[in-house]
């Protein structure tokens, strides 16, 4: 279903439209002089998430949308739909309104018995939030699209041997036969002297490297403890009528003002509370700054003082597990240095840096057991990835897989049939995985490295492919032709898209101004 929803996002450039705006702030790309805006970018990413929620509702998941990377989509749909454009522009390829008349007359979504339907049509835009103008550019966009696609797959070409292979691949197994080679298998190798651990030391210093150490001095000033007053029914009343649609049961139904009362006064007070400690921390924090007076002042108000131990700027005390970016704040701070008023979840802090602690690399002597391991493990890796290297290449000289494991003291196992993916049986999952298995072939049965894999490396021979059901290709030869040619489309439009935004680029018509990182 991911591979699915790949293929649709892709799709997604060339059947929906964006609305256009005027603006030409914060520009992350210009295409023949049209600005694409981080509006549009953000206008995409919304309507993909949306047809996302809606495609997958409950079952949708937070790794699946990880995996589907939308800003990455969206960002490359906006400057691609622009792309497009060009091209179409390039080739004179022109929509005329009669085409377009046609195409949304004849749209099923949009016809009832049979004919147009504009209240369906009004009901469409409205569902995808677009107006009439930027939808119909839109379906222009994406029958140019359609008549450069035409272009492009007059030159595919399909033979049958080319949907047996996707028949194969989605239904024929493999099994393998492999040896694991881990750190473990040649701990007794490694025996380091001082020097090696001096050594190691010294070119991984920052591994062992102990950050700058802080003591500071801080006032807390409590949401709770700053909040005055009633909460007056009027005051309900209106927070309620400005925030009602945040109020939900667990069947997603509204709340009415009684059922939402409890939350609304505890948020009011909050709110309140909030903003009477930040006016207490500010004032604090000004006469402290202009009159040196940290402990007069707190004395003088009733305020707590509280001290903490030295801390690594990167391990704060939990007391401070809220605040943000406090190590950023502390950091060139000089003593007696106060940093600004910070926020914490339910409160802020005044704080000053009372002592400091210069970054530092322990002496081996100090930290010899941690070192030690950090070595080991960097040791042993290294012997066990040469050893699979070595071992790997005797075979694919022809040396027999059961003499050279025998000779290492390795044993051979086996997964037992499966079909071929990123996850192989007694194994794990690596991302090359599929890659690596799909080189594999009677005559070539060994990988042409080894694959790391849960701290070890795997060399696996191809023991046994599974014999193809003729009988059922030959039933479902049609569908696999039509999948087969969907994905040479596919993969053809994807190769047409780079090629032209690599050529648009270097002839500077495209200019990018924001990677999608950076969004």
């Amino acid at each position: 279903m991911l591979i699915f929803m790949a293929i649709i996002i892709f799709v997604f450039v060339l059947y929906f439209g964006t609305d256009r705006g005027a603006q030409t702030a914060n520009a992350i790309a210009i295409v023949d002089g049209v600005v694409i805006s981080e509006a549009d970018y953000y206008n995409e990413y919304s309507k993909l998430t949306d047809m996302v929620r809606e495609r997958y509702g409950g079952a949708l998941t937070a790794d699946m949308l990880k995996q589907m990377d939308l800003k990455k989509a969206a960002y490359d749909n906006i400057i691609n739909r622009q792309i497009i454009i060009a091209k179409a522009n390039d080739l004179k390829l022109r929509i005329s309104d009669n085409e377009l008349k046609e195409l949304l007359t004849n749209m099923p979504a949009l016809q009832t018995d049979g004919k147009f339907d504009s209240y369906k049509y009004k009901q469409l835009l409205r569902y995808n939030k677009m107006t009439a103008e930027a939808f119909e550019a839109g379906q222009k966009i994406s029958m140019a699209a359609g008549k450069i696609e035409s272009i492009i797959l007059e030159g595919i070409k399909l033979s049958d041997r080319e949907v047996l292979d996707l028949y194969a691949l989605q239904n024929q197994k493999i099994n393998l036969d492999f040896i694991q080679i881990s750190g473990a298998d040649v701990s007794g190798r490694v025996k380091p002297t001082t020097a090696d651990l001096e050594n190691y030391l010294k070119k991984n210093s920052s591994a062992f490297r102990v950050p700058e150490q802080v003591k500071v001095k801080y006032l807390y000033f409590d949401a709770d403890r700053f909040f005055t007053g009633e909460v007056s029914l009027s005051d309900i009343r209106d927070y309620y009528n400005r925030t009602k649609e945040n109020y939900k049961d667990k069947d997603d139904k509204p709340l009415g003002l009684e059922e939402a009362k409890p939350v609304i006064i505890k948020e009011i007070k909050k709110s309140r509370g909030m903003q009477n400690a930040y006016t207490q921390a500010k004032t604090a924090h000004d006469t402290i700054y202009q009159e040196d007076n940290f402990d007069a002042y707190a004395a003088k108000n009733n305020l707590n003082i509280q001290i903490t131990d030295f801390f690594p700027l990167n391990q704060p005390p939990q007391v401070f597990s809220s605040v943000k970016d406090l190590a950023k704040e502390l950091t060139g701070l000089e003593k007696k240095d106060i940093a600004k008023v910070l926020t914490a979840d339910n409160g802020y802090y005044v704080i000053r840096l009372e002592d400091k602690k210069a970054a530092y690399t322990p002496e081996l002597k100090t930290i010899e057991n941690s070192v030690m391991q950090g070595y080991l493990k960097a040791e042993q890796d290294k012997i066990a990835s040469d050893d699979a290297t070595t071992i790997l290449a005797r075979l694919q000289k022809g040396e027999p897989l059961e003499k050279v494991a025998a000779e290492k003291g390795y044993q051979i196992q086996e997964t037992g049939l499966f079909q071929p993916g990123n996850t192989i049986p007694k194994l794990g999952s690596h991302p090359e995985a599929m890659e690596k298995l799909l080189s594999l072939s009677p005559g070539h049965p060994y990988p042409e490295s080894p694959l790391k894999l849960n701290n070890s490396y795997v060399i696996f021979k191809l023991k046994e492919i599974s014999a193809l059901d003729m009988n059922d290709f030959e039933a479902k030869k049609e569908t696999y032709r039509k999948m087969a040619i969907n994905l040479k489309r596919e993969e053809a439009m994807k190769a047409w898209m780079e090629g032209n935004k690599a050529e648009m680029i270097r002839e500077k018509r495209l200019k990018i101004k924001k990677e999608a990182k950076d969004l």
